[in-house]
C-alpha cells in the first residue's frame, strides 16, 4: 500500500465546505461509493475497514458499553495497520475520553478494573486520574476543558460542533499538501461522513425544538 496516486479519483471528488457551514452534501454516498471503485483492491480492503470504524463511530448511545467495545474488538486488528492508524487513534480517543467524561456527570464512580467501558491507549490513564477535572489530558487535548464546559451547561449540539471540528482538523492535518495518495482519499471520506453526520444532527435538532414549541402553544391553550 501507499505507491498508487489517485490523480483521477481525487479530481472528481468536489470540494467539501466546511462541515458547520455547509446547506448540503456536494456528493451523496451512492455516487462518492461509485467514485471509490478506482481504488486497487489493496487499498480497498483498507477502505472497508475504516468504512467499518465510521460506522462504529456513528453507533449511538443505545448500544451498552459491552456491545459498542466487543463490535470494537472485531475490527481492532485492522484498523491498527500503519496505513489507518494515524487517523483513528485520535478519534478512538476521543469517544473514550467523551465516554469518561458523560459518565463522570452522571454522577457515576470511577470504572472497576477489567470493567468494560472505554477502548484504546488512554482506558487505564483515565482510571488512575479520575479525580482531576480533565483526567491528567488537557495537555495532550486542549479541547477537553471545552467538551466538559458544553457537556455540564447541556449544550448538546455545541458540543458536537466543537467534537466534528476537531475531528475535521485532524483529518486535514494528517494528510501533507498536494497528496494523492490513499491517505488523500481517506481524509476525503472522513470528512464527508462528519459532514453528513452533522446534517442529520442539523435537522434532528430542528425537529426537536420544533416540537418542543408545539408543546409550549399547546400548554398555553
Amino acid at each position: 500500500m501507499g505507491g498508487q496516486p489517485y490523480y483521477t479519483l481525487i479530481a472528481s471528488l468536489p470540494p467539501l465546505p466546511r462541515f458547520d457551514r455547509a446547506e448540503r452534501n456536494p456528493i451523496n454516498r451512492e455516487r462518492l461509493g461509485q467514485r471509490l471503485t478506482m481504488l486497487t483492491p489493496e487499498d480497498a480492503e483498507l477502505f472497508e475497514h475504516a468504512a467499518a470504524f465510521l460506522a462504529w463511530q456513528r453507533q449511538t448511545a443505545f448500544r451498552t458499553d459491552e456491545e459498542m467495545i466487543a463490535s470494537f474488538k472485531k475490527m481492532e486488528a485492522n484498523i491498527f495497520q500503519p496505513a489507518l492508524r494515524s487517523f483513528f487513534e485520535f478519534p478512538i480517543d476521543q469517544r473514550t475520553i467523551m465516554a469518561a467524561l458523560r459518565r463522570r456527570h452522571r454522577g457515576r464512580p470511577a470504572p472497576s478494573p477489567g470493567e468494560p467501558w472505554g477502548v484504546g491507549r488512554f482506558v487505564h490513564h483515565i482510571e488512575r486520574n479520575w479525580e482531576y477535572p480533565y483526567f491528567k489530558l488537557n495537555a495532550v487535548y486542549s479541547w477537553i476543558s471545552n467538551a466538559r464546559n458544553h457537556l455540564e451547561s447541556g449544550e448538546t449540539l455545541a458540543l458536537q460542533r466543537l467534537l466534528m471540528n476537531v475531528l475535521w482538523d485532524h483529518a486535514d492535518r494528517s494528510v501533507a499538501p498536494y497528496d494523492f495518495g490513499f491517505q488523500a482519499v481517506l481524509s476525503y471520506a472522513i470528512k464527508w461522513d462528519i459532514l453528513d453526520r452533522w446534517l442529520s444532527y442539523s435537522v434532528e435538532e430542528a425537529k426537536k425544538r420544533f416540537e418542543e414549541l408545539v408543546a409550549e402553544v399547546t400548554d398555553e391553550r
